[in-house]
């Protein structure tokens, strides 16, 4: 199955807030719109070429160096394609691993009270490595995810599709434009789970109603090194292999 580089998403992004068409950061990277959008796509494999490219241009942007790293470390690594889910990243620590586990192994029961998870650390590619692990157990156990981006605008199918969804993936919620927070205002009225990640804390967030259902929805798992998982409402359950 094709796999898409969260690091052409990000550059897409990037380069539609600096007004960029396709075209021009095609042109950056000194290759043409097709294979761009081949690379976006995962139907052409981004070269060591292509990546030094994008890594001696836009390298001054702390979230392109940490994708480009994210690349070669996790969705570059063996079998990374065919069984992301088969053992964690070295970036994710061996408890928060297991708290991901676990929520997917009971997440029939998770899913009753809308309960996900919340997702911090300091570490941009521990986050983004976390969530992807995270997508690849719920894929291998067969229950359907809505992954979006907090601070790009959904378009109306993809705010259908993320209220419809079992659960929701929300990367960097700490970036969460005004129709994302919408969005997960819906979630939580509608008690459907919402797993997000975050360099801030759930205290942190400056809309009481957000942190309130946040707070109350999901259980916190701290991704920073030598911390272990705080949850907001008790331990993350454990699952068949540890019990």
């Amino acid at each position: 199955m094709p796999y898409s580089p969260q690091l052409i998403t990000e550059l897409l992004s990037l380069a539609d807030a600096w007004g960029w068409s396709p075209e021009d950061l095609a042109r950056e990277l000194r290759v043409d719109r097709t294979t761009l959008l081949q690379y976006r796509s995962g139907r052409r494999a981004l070269t060591v070429r292509a990546l030094a490219r994008i890594a001696h241009r836009f390298g001054a942007q702390r979230i392109v160096r940490d994708l480009v790293w994210h690349h070669l470390a996790v969705e570059c690594a063996p079998d990374a394609r065919a069984g992301a889910a088969a053992s964690p990243p070295t970036a994710l620590s061996p408890s928060a691993a297991r708290d991901l586990r676990a929520y997917v192994d009971r997440f029939g029961k998770e899913s009753l009270h809308g309960r996900g998870l919340y997702l911090v650390g300091t570490d941009a590619a521990a986050l983004s490595a976390a969530l992807v692990f995270l997508q690849g157990l719920l894929e291998q156990a067969g229950i359907p995810a809505c992954r979006l981006r907090a601070d790009r605008t959904p378009s109306a199918s993809e705010i259908r599709a993320a209220l419809a969804a079992p659960v929701l993936l929300l990367e960097r919620f700490d970036f969460a434009c005004d129709a994302v927070q919408e969005l997960l205002r819906q979630r939580g009225d509608l008690v459907r789970p919402t797993v997000l990640t975050s360099m801030r804390p759930p205290g942190e967030i400056s809309d009481p109603y957000l942190r309130r259902v946040l707070t109350g929805m999901t259980r916190l798992v701290d991704l920073n090194p030598a911390s272990s998982t705080i949850p907001i409402h008790g331990s993350v359950p454990a699952g068949p292999e540890a019990q």
